[in-house]
């Protein structure tokens, strides 16, 4: 029996971590805004921290911003990127196993694929944008399901389809942002896990003669 792992468990790795990324560079952002400021000034004022100030011992005014809501913090953008390095990482992926299995995809073929699922995000970002008016933290996760469904119909998995069902309800539905984001990416290592652990697949050999 020629046993390998599905396949599909490198791609929901690639784009959980890439997920993970996004929302270390997220709270990063978040964090940069829930600073500290000085101020000369003697008088008691307000808006410190949580709408207080204090006087320090030299005579100076600490402020701090009110801390950031990290659960419903934007990841915005972002997504565009990670959606971005998950189409590359897959095309490539899919392409060195091809060639393993010694039937590598015709090239010219390929690279228009790869474009044209690379053209096809911003496409559909702009579209999620202009025509229904949705908010980057939605119109990623909503792009993402797109990809997660193909690939469940691509590799025939039921696995990957109660994934991508757990990733469009946490990114989604109920947490967009942060949470959500950072949920979503626990399913989908959650997936890959359960795929590398799983029993392996594969064809039967010939059987060889027994004469």
């Amino acid at each position: 029996m020629a046993n390998a792992r599905p396949r599909y468990w490198f791609p929901l790795a690639l784009l959980g971590f890439a997920q993970l990324l996004l929302v270390a560079a997220a709270l990063l952002s978040a964090s940069s805004r829930f600073g500290v400021s000085m101020s000369s000034r003697r008088n008691p004022v307000s808006g410190g921290l949580f709408g207080i100030g204090a006087e320090t011992s030299t005579g100076w005014f600490a402020y701090v911003d009110s801390p950031p809501s990290y659960a419903f913090a934007s990841v915005g953008a972002g997504w565009l990127w990670v959606l971005v390095a998950a189409v590359l990482g897959v095309a490539a992926w899919y392409f060195v196993l091809a060639r393993r299995a010694g039937s590598p995809p015709r090239t010219g073929r390929f690279v228009l694929l790869t474009l044209g699922a690379l053209v096809a995000v911003p496409l559909l970002d702009l579209v999620g944008f202009w025509q229904f008016r949705l908010d980057a933290d939605v119109r990623g996760p909503m792009i993402a399901t797109l990809g997660l469904v193909l690939l469940a119909w691509f590799e025939r998995s039921v696995l990957v389809l109660v994934v991508t069902a757990v990733f469009v309800l946490a990114a989604v539905v109920f947490l967009p942002g942060i949470a959500g984001a950072l949920v979503s990416a626990v399913a989908l290592l959650a997936g890959a896990f359960a795929a590398l652990a799983g029993p392996r697949r594969g064809r039967p050999e010939p059987a060889a003669d027994t004469d």
